[in-house]
């Protein structure tokens, strides 16, 4: 591990107001949406080829959107206002996780609660792993609602918040899973859409009526915690959903479905075999320091190399026979506190990068 570590720090930007303005001025603020374009652009094999993909996905997942949340979709059009794009550029770059079959997030997600940590607060975070292109253009999304709670969000620029925390006391984490519904995206409610929305919730059970409601989502795992103590977890397929709570106050999770019913279909041994070692060793770590576990203790168990390069702090790994492995890498390390509404968050690598805080 480094002993002098960098000290880089999240870009902020904040928005208020109507779901529109709000999307004008994120638009407005955040040159990096251009930039996310063109990397998405390129990973789609150019833009000529990115334009035939959005418009035939586009009107399968657009209505789907609209029925579900016509204010996040206002807000992307503002977005695409502010940053002076077409909507469907902006809409394109809120559904590449659901058309691209082989795109993997490797992320190690965890929550500790009660008798598990040292005061008996709820802490959750996780390494967010992904393509290393991404790193320069993450952001942390502040967003004041007219209505609603304020929010605060760890984000690809263009996106609409992908883990964080709000006012209400709501952390949110996320694991990207993949089965075989992944390889025929057939549309639905995009899983961009769905986030922002369970960040705008109020309470633990209006986070699963917002999942469960969402109509033909993509393989995806939630874990989600409140200020008061309660955690769950719900793995989710097109049609169907399984929650889960902590053991003994820990609960971890990595790429890999852990429901019995879904791991038929699961896709975790050909894109993320290394999922299976990243969440055990993390339950592992934490078990070893129950009754102890603080925002500090996971600072330093984030940061674990076992397995290197694909360990829970990720590294590029030249020699793997994936693409993706070859260039994924821990892009952000985040640890939640939801009771202070405070994120403790490390650009890169854990090991090699300072964590700062962030307040609501």
């Amino acid at each position: 591990m480094s002993v002098n570590k960098g000290k880089r720090k999240l870009k902020v930007v904040e928005i208020s107001g109507e779901p529109y303005e709000m999307g004008l001025q994120y638009g407005a603020a955040c040159m990096e949406i251009g930039k996310m374009l063109d990397i998405t652009y390129q990973g789609f094999g150019g833009k000529e080829n990115a334009r035939i993909l959005a418009n035939k996905y586009i009107p399968l997942y657009l209505p789907f959107a609209e029925k579900y949340a016509p204010e996040i979709v206002d807000e992307m059009k503002g977005m695409a206002a502010g940053a002076k794009m077409d909507f469907q550029d902006i809409f394109l770059l809120n559904i590449t996780y659901e058309i691209s079959a082989p795109l993997a997030m490797g992320c190690t997600s965890f929550a500790a609660t009660g008798k598990a940590t040292v005061n008996g607060e709820v802490i959750t975070g996780q390494n967010l792993d992904f393509l290393s292109v991404y790193e320069e253009n993450i952001i942390l999304l502040k967003t004041k609602p007219s209505h609603g709670p304020e929010i605060m969000a760890v984000a690809p620029a263009g996106t609409l918040g992908l883990i964080g925390l709000n006012s209400a006391g709501i952390s949110l984490n996320l694991n990207l899973l993949r089965n075989k519904d992944s390889l025929n995206p057939n549309g639905g409610v995009p899983s961009h859409i769905i986030l922002r929305k369970l960040l705008a919730c109020e309470n633990i059970g209006e986070t699963i009526s917002v999942i469960a409601s969402a109509e033909m989502r993509s393989a995806k795992n939630y874990l989600l915690a409140s200020d008061q103590g309660d955690v769950v977890d719900i793995e989710v397929t097109m049609n169907d959903l399984d929650v889960q709570y902590p053991e003994s106050g820990i609960f971890t999770h990595a790429n890999c479905f852990k429901a019995e019913r879904f791991k038929c279909t699961d896709l975790a041994p050909l894109y993320l075999p290394d999922s299976y070692i990243r969440a055990e060793r993390l339950y592992q770590l934490m078990g070893n320091h129950h009754g102890s576990l603080s925002v500090d203790a996971m600072k330093q168990l984030l940061q674990d190399h076992s397995n290197h390069p694909n360990s829970i702090c990720r590294h590029p790994d030249p020699g793997n026979p994936l693409p993706m492995g070859r260039m994924m890498k821990t892009l952000v390390s985040l640890i939640n506190y939801p009771k202070e509404r405070k994120a403790y968050i490390a650009l890169g690598n854990p090991c090699e990068n300072e964590y700062f805080e962030y307040c609501l």
